[in-house]
């Protein structure tokens, strides 16, 4: 392996090594490595040039350069070694679902990311389109993930894009807060539109699994660099953290069980801020939870009871910065079996330098 990098394991042994984990089999940790900034503007060279003074719109976003940068990701990542695979998507910095249910959308390269505004007109759910493939906005993400698959040649897999789930969506709509309000003075309406909203969801979740090829029998999670079973898609619900537990279980608990059961597999993305429906989510028929490890928030120490938690009941995957501290306390006091890690890295030395320090032996 190259000097200074984590070991260098072939593909099909990473894959193997997945499976284990998501049978709870797997005697070992697995470690691997996220190259650079996660803000996808900062990541993706060719989202450069995009405009800030106006909304964006599809043909914003040619879609060869992004393959150039994809190829550079993949080089990056490889470099690194690792347990992990590389993954690439149909651009994860495109908030797809609030762009496709008509919101406008705008490039802020200081925070380097893309934001969703609410519709000068949402008035609830006459508001809202029903799922229409032939879209711009679905004509965008086909042409990206078949124009992935080609270029790819097998060499890493797609998975499915950045999918913000009910919650995120009501307060991309109604708007931050506002959401809330309407939850508590229209509660029907507010329902209705839950219910049109997964029905969105789950259309675009099978749009794009439809499109993505094979990989060693399996796709891939956008920027986490698993490697999951057919037919797996990554669900988040960040908006959640604004509600109380009465109010997910009345408006949002439901629906992310239902898209739990539309698909082959889900894999839940978590925050440990405020309210975080981690009890919810262990009832329900999910993959794997993946919890951050944020750097203004809890320590892996301060969370290793929501850890310990989730890994009695399902595989977990635990993302973040992660410091010497958070990385010790993980690989010594969290058991083996369904665990795994992905720690940001700056180059293949730091990522060695991570690798000796979990794997001492």
């Amino acid at each position: 392996m190259p000097a200074g990098s984590a070991p260098h394991f072939p593909v099909e042994e990473r894959v193997a090594r997945f499976r284990q984990f998501y049978q709870r089999a797997n005697d070992r940790p697995l470690l691997g490595f996220f190259v650079g900034s996660d803000y996808p503007l900062r990541r993706y060279r060719a989202s450069g040039s995009l405009s800030t003074d106006r909304p964006l719109a599809p043909e914003d976003f040619a879609v060869a350069p992004y393959l150039d940068d994809c190829d550079r990701l993949f080089g990056l990542h490889e470099a690194c070694g690792g347990d992990f695979i590389w993954s690439a998507s149909a651009f994860w910095g495109i908030p797809w679902l609030e762009a496709a249910l008509g919101c406008p959308i705008f490039a802020d390269h200081a925070t380097g990311s893309i934001h969703a505004r609410s519709p000068a007109r949402f008035s609830g759910p006459d508001s809202l389109p029903a799922f229409d493939p032939r879209s711009s906005w679905m004509r965008l993400a086909g042409d990206f993930l078949d124009r992935l698959a080609a270029h790819s040649d097998g060499r890493w897999p797609i998975g499915t894009t950045r999918m913000r789930g009910i919650a995120d969506l009501l307060s991309a709509l109604y708007g931050g807060t506002e959401f809330i309000l309407a939850m508590l003075e229209r509660p029907g309406e507010v329902k209705q539109v839950c219910r049109q909203l997964t029905e969105f969801w789950i259309a675009f979740a099978r749009f794009q699994l439809a499109r993505i090829p094979l990989f060693h029998g399996g796709v891939g999670s956008f920027y986490y660099n698993l490697w999951a079973p057919p037919g797996t898609v990554w669900h988040q619900e960040d908006a959640a953290a604004l509600l109380s537990p009465a109010l997910y279980d009345k408006f949002i608990r439901e629906h992310d069980d239902r898209i739990a059961r539309a698909c082959d597999a889900v894999i839940m993305h978590q925050h440990p801020t405020k309210f975080v429906p981690t009890d919810y989510y262990l009832r329900m028929p999910f993959l794997a939870l993946e919890l951050h490890v944020d750097e203004s928030g809890p320590s892996a120490e301060d969370l290793h009871a929501a850890h310990v938690k989730i890994l009695a009941h399902k595989p977990l995957v635990i993302w973040g910065n992660l410091s010497g501290r958070d990385l010790d306390w993980i690989f010594t006091r969290l058991p083996s079996a369904g665990l795994a890690v992905i720690t940001v890295v700056s180059s293949p030395e730091h990522a060695g330098g991570i690798w000796s320090r979990c794997f001492p032996s």
